[in-house]
């Protein structure tokens, strides 16, 4: 049961090439950035906090963001390629 302390929030993010949702709850005036600590350790080694972006439902917010009840937060990775130059070589590659 929910108190009113906690918040009921979605956390999505990418591990092992796959799209993973967790439901869990957060204390009332977490930061976005605080939420990489409720990971399991094998994820956070994986994460680098200062290669991280967040998002909530899809639009980027500052790390100081603080969840509210019901977000989905999303976890976004630096890209190692920029996506225009991964097209351009995709098409190198099938001509």
């Amino acid at each position: 049961m929910k108190s009113k302390e906690n918040l009921s929030i979605k956390i999505l993010y990418f591990h092992n090439s796959k799209v993973i949702i967790n439901k869990i709850e957060v204390i009332k005036g977490i930061k976005i950035i605080d939420i990489i600590d409720l990971f399991p350790n094998d994820v956070v080694a994986k994460f680098k906090k200062k290669k991280l972006n967040f998002g909530v439902f899809g639009k980027l917010v500052d790390n100081n963001y603080k969840i509210k009840n019901g977000d989905r937060v999303e976890l976004y990775e630096t890209a190692l390629i920029d996506p225009k130059d991964f097209r351009i070589l995709k098409a190198k590659k099938s001509s």
